[in-house]
């Protein structure tokens, strides 16, 4: 029995080694081919020459050629801005002050058109208490010469009656004869 286990592991271990094999001959079979790929890929991708080195200076000189340009015409419109900021500032601060002049012009005369109000104001209100006072005397005046000839009537009629002073002789006269139409 011992022997018979020998033999089987004998045969285990040589079908371990087989298997062992193949493997190792497919790997290497698929390395070989692996390179062999590469080499043919490195034989027919061409490398690309070394650029000339005046192409280089010429490219590099045309980079900095226009990289100078942008930077120039970006320093010009820096200069453009400088001065169009400066001419705004300018006008705004002008305008600033002819509003500011207009303002101080524009209050002196508010307050020389106020003082006017207020003088006519106090002027208006003297005319209207002369206008009161005034109808306030012509009615006293009124009625003091309305009680006056309502007194003088009174004082007439009583002189007529009694025939005083003036009338003393109203009462010997004879009424005259009222006169006919024809």
């Amino acid at each position: 029995m011992f022997e018979s286990g020998i033999s089987d592991l004998e045969t285990h271990n040589k079908l371990d080694a087989t298997r062992n094999a193949k493997a190792q001959l497919c790997y290497a079979e698929k390395w070989i081919n692996a390179t062999a790929e590469a080499v043919d890929l490195r034989f027919q991708i061409k490398p690309t020459p070394l650029p000339n080195e005046n192409h280089e200076r010429r490219v590099h000189g045309e980079i900095a050629r226009t990289y100078e340009l942008q930077t120039m015409e970006r320093e010009e419109l820096l200069e453009q801005w400088k001065i169009r900021y400066a001419e705004n500032t300018a006008r705004i601060s002008r305008h600033v002050t002819e509003q500011r002049e207009k303002l101080r012009v524009t209050s002196a005369r508010r307050l020389e058109l106020q003082k006017l109000y207020n003088l006519h104001a106090g002027e208006m209100r003297a005319w209207l208490t002369f206008k009161r006072e005034r109808a306030a005397r012509l009615a006293r005046e009124e009625r003091a010469k309305a009680a006056a000839t309502r007194i003088q009537s009174w004082w007439r009629g009583m002189m007529v009656r009694r025939a005083l002073g003036a009338f003393k002789h109203l009462r010997n006269s004879k009424k005259s004869a009222v006169k006919k139409k024809k």
